[in-house]
């Protein structure tokens, strides 16, 4: 009876234990690429930035409908 005990504790222990989650290796892929470094900005970001405000102004239902508050 006492080894059956001990054996179910023992069972009931090694269920608690946690696994670590740590990333078994750092990323090994391709690094990533600018966003503006293509071949329609040529590494400029100033035109980017320009060009993703005026996207997100044709976007923006308050601008289209001319019904921002000034």
């Amino acid at each position: 009876m006492k080894i059956l005990l001990l054996i179910t504790a023992a069972l009931a222990l090694a269920a608690c234990h946690e696994i670590p989650q740590d990333a078994a290796k750092p990323y090994a892929g391709k690094e990533d690429v600018q966003p503006y470094a293509g071949d329609i900005f040529k590494g400029d970001k100033a035109k980017f930035e320009q060009q993703m405000a005026h996207r997100a102004d044709t976007q923006n239902e308050y601008l289209r409908t001319k019904d921002a508050k000034q």
